[in-house]
């Protein structure tokens, strides 16, 4: 069991001093920064209106940097999805049981 923590634990590293990671910081660093680019997604994530949604994710999306992070996020969050997928298969269950 000690050599299951091991590995995984060098995996979290791996991960951590990925390009991957290193680029995903990057980029929200950017955005951080970008104070237009904040407020815009700050209204996107708080409309309610499906028309001013896509109207604002069209000009998000016009963002360089937001698009680049959005890159960066959906390969580590298919690295995650794939990762639980195994460890999934390996303890048979799905989701949290309590």
């Amino acid at each position: 069991m000690e050599d299951v923590i091991d590995k995984t634990k060098k995996l979290i590293l791996s991960f951590e001093e990925s390009s991957l990671i290193t680029n995903l910081d990057h980029y929200k660093s950017l955005i951080c920064q970008n104070k237009k680019l904040l407020e815009q997604i700050n209204k996107f994530n708080s409309s309610s209106d499906d028309y001013e949604k896509i109207a604002l994710k069209k000009e998000i999306y016009k963002n360089e940097e937001y698009r680049m992070f959005m890159k960066y996020y959906m390969q580590l969050f298919y690295y995650i999805l794939e990762i639980n997928k195994k460890f999934k298969s390996y303890t048979n269950t799905s989701g949290c049981n309590k």
